[in-house]
């Protein structure tokens, strides 16, 4: 029997030859962020909500519950008309019209936002709903999704989600579907650093 000195020197003529990572440019994101994060959340089919103020968002929230809308309020300071506390099952939201969360991080390379699990009732409660609400700090946006990576730790790591625009899928026929594995639209709204922090 060989020895594993044996095997290995056996080997040894048939291994490859190792050479050097290729270096790659990181990506970067030219102009302004808040501008180019909103044209690429609209590119992926994703809309800028209407105003950069808390009180535009419980305005737009008040709209949606006076229409009889289940509305889930994830946000410090919005009120929706189903109560976060009375969430004790992920099918318990089965009915969910909106859900509005807080985005700790935005990226304007993909328009995607980040959602940490910590500020969730449940893991679904971004998915589930028929229309999601993100809501971000303009301070929060970042180039490109390798500096959000690297930021993530610092708002506050464990699980998290980035959702960039509403649930789409074209595997059936080639035919896009929107809504088919989460929400069938999503809103961000971008507020004022001064605003959010108050």
């Amino acid at each position: 029997m060989a020895t594993k000195e044996e095997f290995f020197a056996a080997l040894a003529p048939s291994s490859i030859e190792s050479t050097p990572m290729p270096e790659i440019a990181e990506a970067t994101v030219d102009g302004p962020l808040r501008e180019h994060f909103i044209q690429v959340l609209e590119a992926v089919g994703g809309c800028l909500g209407e105003g950069d103020l808390l009180a535009d968002v419980n305005r737009r929230v008040a709209e949606l519950v006076s229409q009889k809308l289940q509305v889930l309020s994830l946000v410090e300071g919005v009120a929706g008309n189903r109560d976060p506390e009375s969430v004790h099952d992920p099918h318990d939201l089965k009915d969910i019209d909106y859900t509005v969360a807080p985005a700790r991080l935005a990226v304007a390379e993909n328009g995607s936002v980040w959602i940490s699990g910590e500020d969730l009732v449940t893991r679904n409660s971004v998915f589930i709903c028929e229309h999601l609400i993100a809501v971000v700090d303009e301070g929060c946006i970042t180039g490109t999704m390798s500096e959000a990576m690297g930021r993530v730790g610092r708002v506050g790591g464990g699980w998290g989600v980035f959702i960039s625009g509403p649930s789409k899928t074209a595997d059936i026929e080639q035919a896009l579907v929107m809504g088919a594995h989460g929400a069938r639209t999503m809103t961000v709204y971008i507020l004022r650093r001064a605003e959010h922090q108050a």
